[in-house]
């Protein structure tokens, strides 16, 4: 696992990005993210160029929106930076 160092309040920009993804790779990184979990390790991750880390403390959350016709399940890792 690599080195995470914190950043600072002033580093910290807002982001929300969603990314779509082929199965295979969803799938692998589900797995990996599963291993990390089981093992209490910490989650090394890039989404859009944004390399981070997320700590084995993370707050897991199961979330579901229906908005209309459309469904939505969110599988969420929540933690402070």
């Amino acid at each position: 696992m690599g080195l995470a160092l914190p950043l600072s309040p002033m580093a910290t920009t807002e982001r929300d990005v969603e990314k779509e993804i082929d199965k295979a790779r969803f799938i692998e990184t589900l797995r990996r993210l599963a291993d990390a979990l089981e093992a209490g390790e910490p989650f090394r991750i890039q989404v859009a160029q944004k390399r981070f880390t997320i700590p084995a403390g993370a707050t897991l959350q199961i979330e579901h929106e229906v908005d209309g016709g459309a469904e939505e399940l969110a599988l969420e890792l929540v933690w402070n930076s």
